[in-house]
């Protein structure tokens, strides 16, 4: 059989990314369980990310790890997802390693779960995905939770972070993910085991978040991760951010601004989760 030059080099190159993935899961060394905290990121391709990678700011933080698509704990680097060959930077590594320093004792585990362009109704059981690359089919919903269980064998869940709602911005799909969003937080937590761990949601983009439809969706996600299915914080996206020259995704500034606010927004709802109910007044 005759192997082209090509594919010579493409299969000496798979081999080559096998052999660094395999040596990088032997390198992760985990903690005992209570001191390994997991961060589910979910939605659609802000979360994932496609911001530019800059290979002088992508340096693995020593107690942050990312879960790989094959199940294996590995240094986090951008891009920490892998739904698209245009995945890049998202705010999934800065809010992972603002966590690892505000607590020495700890290591952070990121679970990549995003998945571009996936209205709310892919985010459903049995649900599918269709994307020609990296592969052809995805099953939003059921992956993410088959991942973040696989990674809770290891660790404690300490928040999820969620970015969607690009893909029902419109007249008629924004209805759609008013009714369908606080289905799926419930879902979500149930599923998970995840009553009271924070939710940190992220919003849309200058462009859409001031049309009727993106302001049905932003106030959806408020009322449903601060109120009805808390705990947890909107983060609205700052109508300065820069986007990519596609003009629909956030640069590798604006998503790294993303998550360090994403990571204040969590911080916010821990304390006020560890207020006593009753103001600070000790019972007789």
């Amino acid at each position: 059989m005759t192997v082209s030059l090509k594919t010579a080099v493409w299969i000496s190159a798979a081999a080559a990314l096998a052999v660094a993935v395999r040596a990088a899961a032997a390198e992760v060394r985990l903690p005992e369980k209570d001191k390994f905290k997991i961060v589910v990121l979910a939605g659609q391709s802000n979360m994932a990310g496609r911001g530019k990678i800059d290979p002088a700011d992508n340096k693995p933080h020593p107690r942050v790890v990312m879960m790989n698509a094959q199940g294996e704990w590995v240094p986090c680097v951008d891009p920490v997802h892998f739904d698209s060959s245009r995945a890049g930077v998202g705010p999934g590594k800065t809010f992972g390693e603002a966590l690892a320093e505000s607590d020495p004792s700890i290591t952070v585990g990121l679970v990549p779960t995003a998945v571009g362009a996936t209205s709310i109704m892919r985010w459903r059981p049995g649900e599918t995905a269709k994307w020609k690359r990296p592969r052809p089919v995805w099953h939003p919903y059921d992956d993410c939770i088959a991942r973040a269980k696989k990674a809770l064998e290891r660790g404690t869940l300490a928040a999820i972070l969620w970015h969607q709602g690009e893909s029902d911005c419109s007249e008629r799909g924004a209805p759609r993910h008013r009714e369908q969003f606080p289905e799926f937080v419930a879902r979500l937590r149930k599923d998970l085991g995840a009553e009271g761990v924070p939710l940190i949601v992220g919003g849309l983009r200058r462009a859409q978040a001031q049309t009727p439809a993106g302001r049905m969706i932003a106030a959806t996600e408020k009322e449903t991760c601060e109120r009805t299915h808390g705990p947890g914080k909107y983060v609205p996206a700052k109508d300065d951010y820069g986007l990519e020259p596609d003009r629909i995704h956030f640069d590798r500034a604006a998503q790294q601004d993303f998550g360090r606010r994403y990571f204040e927004a969590y911080q916010e709802v821990v304390r006020g989760a560890a207020k006593p109910s009753n103001g600070g007044k000790t019972a007789d």
